[in-house]
């Protein structure tokens, strides 16, 4: 994931305002004694402001920001948390069941959302370098196109160019890929293309036994594994790109409450928690 220059400024910016903001927090420390009550306070409402992000992707029309720009305010806000995280917990490792709760939840919190630049970064390149996009929902029509097409050629090499190589090669090997549903990991792996390849590979095997109307068949075949390679992949990419939201939003609200608990506790109770 290569950088620009914009983005390696603002990562610098980042560094050295979180720099001043250790030494702001050591001088105030030193004069004025604890300074939990502040920082804590502060990082409940920067994590309530990144949680409005979600918020602000529901309601496009308004006319706050570009979503990108959110995106990036995000992105280092939420690097700006960590460092307000410690602070707060004084480098320490937690003490007490709210705080080793609320600790765990903010790390879940923090690299699930490192996890999340990552993948919103890297799956589209890799989606576009794939083959044609495809839009998550549509993609169910999209494989009963690609079984329906595929069966009304095996129907074509039976009837029209009376083949037995073609169809025992679909109902041997072909119907079970072409019926299968990727598997998250299988299909960004390298497994779901290899077995494409082999089916592909024991296809041209067979060229030599068919005829030219039976080899424009198999040449078909032959796109429609590949497109269906492309479509599991994309399935596949677009269902992590979805599915590791439903970890990093429940737990960033989660923290927010666990947080709002956290300092109830720590004003009554003078942090004994």
């Amino acid at each position: 994931m290569k950088f620009s220059q914009r983005k390696w400024k603002s990562s610098l910016l980042l560094i050295v305002f979180s720099v001043f903001v250790w030494i702001v927090w050591r001088i105030c420390r030193i004069g004025f004694g604890p300074t939990d009550v502040y920082t804590g306070a502060a990082l409940l409402g920067l994590t309530l402001f990144l949680a409005l992000f979600n918020l602000r992707k529901k309601i496009p029309f308004i006319p706050l920001l570009r979503a990108s720009t959110w995106m990036q305010i995000h992105i280092y806000l939420g690097l700006f948390s960590v460092v307000l995280f410690l602070l707060h917990a004084e480098f320490r490792i937690p003490s007490g069941v709210l705080e080793t709760v609320l600790a765990v939840v903010f790390l879940i919190v923090a690299v699930s959302g490192m996890i999340g630049l990552y993948l919103s970064r890297k799956l589209p390149s890799l989606m576009n370098q794939s083959g044609q996009s495809a839009n998550y929902e549509n993609i169910p029509k999209l494989r009963k196109r690609i079984s329906d097409e595929v069966h009304q050629l095996i129907i074509k090499a039976e009837e029209e160019c009376q083949s037995s190589t073609i169809p025992e090669f679909y109902f041997g090997h072909l119907r079970a890929f072409l019926e299968s549903y990727p598997s998250v990991m299988q299909s960004l792996g390298s497994e779901k293309k290899r077995l494409s390849h082999r089916l592909t590979n024991e296809l041209e095997a067979r060229l030599r036994y068919l005829s030219d109307d039976e080899k424009l068949i198999a040449v078909e075949l032959e796109e429609w594994i590949k497109t269906k390679e492309n479509l599991d992949f994309q399935y596949a990419s677009q269902r992590i790109l979805k599915g590791w939201l439903f970890i990093h939003i429940p737990f960033t609200w989660s923290l927010i409450l666990l947080g709002v608990v956290h300092g109830v506790f720590a004003l009554l109770y003078g942090g004994n928690n």
